[in-house]
């Protein structure tokens, strides 16, 4: 089975903006004793020095699996899969992890977001797509006057494909004031809320902290498309009304155009360490974008690379890097020094 938690960045779990390990700790035990073979896998939002690994370390879920003797799978590091049955996203990139195991478990964090409006169940499997190949799929709408309300679309169709068996948000502490990163403010919730059915919890989440689940672009897709009836809702048990801060809708601007496009991290041959006795980035390049020269060195064809950084991490010699312009070097100093 693979858990899916929300580890945006290399945050730890007092800051709110991941899945508390404690959480994954509780569901790793329970399908421990049911005898599953247990993977945690991620994917973070925004390349730093150390990747994802590095994210699974900060937000604890390292400690979790060395204690249930579960595997940590940074998405990096497996291969991708095309997908092309999305209705507005088509054709996308995802994580082959997902095919690979008998139950997807997601485990979302409750968290305010300056674009979704609010993150939970639908919008963590986003998360299920690799490396830089997120912000790609950004960039192809983001001009959109729309672009908010339309957003809805192409994360309902990553969840869809995603297909998780089992949704567990964790509201203990949600994030509010700001969010998604861990520029927000821990807020005492004190519920988890679980369910077969992610955009359920969604929904129940959004009326919990005071949304209409219409307002939240992926809900109102998700209701659109059947996959929860709003109407007939059975919630087991008392929600608490603890109600969150609103983010105020920002109109898209060409500075966040720019943003997009420069924390995209783009993987380059380093000649000199390539051994010339293995096509590792060949095979494992799910767009084929990697070929190899004359004198058997990959080179990398650009215009079909997806940025999933999965060569990168792959490499069994570290031949190839990720490289990131001035401003994506502020990005990541700036998160190292204020740990966002």
């Amino acid at each position: 089975m693979l858990i899916k938690p929300n580890i945006i960045a290399q945050n730890t779990p007092d800051q709110a903006a991941t899945t508390h390990p404690a959480v994954v700790d509780a569901l790793c035990r329970i399908f421990k004793a049911a005898r599953c073979t247990i993977t945690i896998g991620e994917s973070s939002a925004f390349y730093q020095q150390g990747g994802t690994l590095k994210g699974m370390e900060t937000s604890g879920m390292k400690a979790v699996a060395e204690k249930h003797g579960a595997r940590l799978l940074p998405f990096e590091k497996a291969s991708v899969r095309k997908i092309e049955s999305g209705k507005v996203l088509k054709p996308f990139w995802i994580t082959e992890a997902l095919f690979e195991h008998d139950l997807v478990v997601d485990v979302p964090k409750l968290k305010v977001h300056q674009l979704a409006r609010y993150t939970g169940g639908i919008k963590n499997m986003y998360g299920c797509i690799p490396g830089g190949t997120k912000q790609t799929y950004h960039e192809q709408f983001q001009n959109r006057e729309d672009y908010k309300e339309f957003w809805g679309g192409p994360i309902v169709d990553v969840y869809e494909t995603a297909h998780p068996g089992l949704t567990v948000l964790d509201a203990v502490y949600g994030l509010d004031e700001d969010g998604p990163a861990a520029t927000g403010k821990p807020r005492l919730t004190g519920v988890l809320l679980a369910s077969v059915n992610g955009a359920a919890v969604d929904v129940a989440a959004c009326r919990m902290i005071g949304f209409d689940p219409r307002w939240v672009p992926a809900v109102r897709v998700a209701l659109e498309r059947g996959l929860a009836d709003e109407k007939d809702l059975n919630v087991i048990g008392k929600l608490p009304d603890v109600p969150y801060v609103k983010l105020p809708d920002k109109p898209p601007s060409k500075v966040s155009d720019y943003f997009f496009h420069q924390v995209i991290m783009k993987p380059v041959v380093v000649r000199s360490r390539c051994t010339k006795e293995c096509s590792a980035c060949v095979d494992l390049c799910g767009p084929k974008a990697i070929s190899l020269d004359a004198e058997k060195i990959p080179v990398i064809d650009y215009k079909k690379c997806i940025r999933c950084y999965c060569c990168a991490e792959q490499c069994p010699d570290g031949a190839i890097r990720l490289h990131g312009g001035f401003f994506n070097h502020t990005i990541q100093f700036l998160r190292r020094v204020k740990k966002i």
